[in-house]
């Protein structure tokens, strides 16, 4: 049973990449939200952009899946290294 530190990063990597799309898609739902505000100003009925807001809820759903397998290689991974620090001792 071969426990290599790559597939720590491996798990860490994805949760990394999860919370950072996750970052940028709620910015991205935030600044909608604003530019509609002064879009508002001068228009009667402020426009949604509904399909914008649609893949970006998307893009955070992906960035929640992403995080949560990232953590389960972690877990799998320090599971397989305690199996292995057991059998050791």
């Amino acid at each position: 049973m071969n426990i290599s530190a790559s597939q720590f990063s491996a798990g860490l990597l994805a949760i990394q990449s999860g919370q950072q799309q996750m970052t940028e898609a709620a910015q991205n739902i935030a600044q909608s939200g604003t530019a509609n505000a002064v879009d508002s100003a001068t228009v009667a009925a402020p426009a949604v952009d509904v399909t914008n807001i649609t893949e970006q809820l998307l893009q955070l759903e992906q960035a929640k899946i992403m995080t949560e397998l990232g953590a389960k290689v972690v877990s799998s991974a320090e599971e397989s290294l305690g199996t292995l620090i057991d059998i050791q001792s």
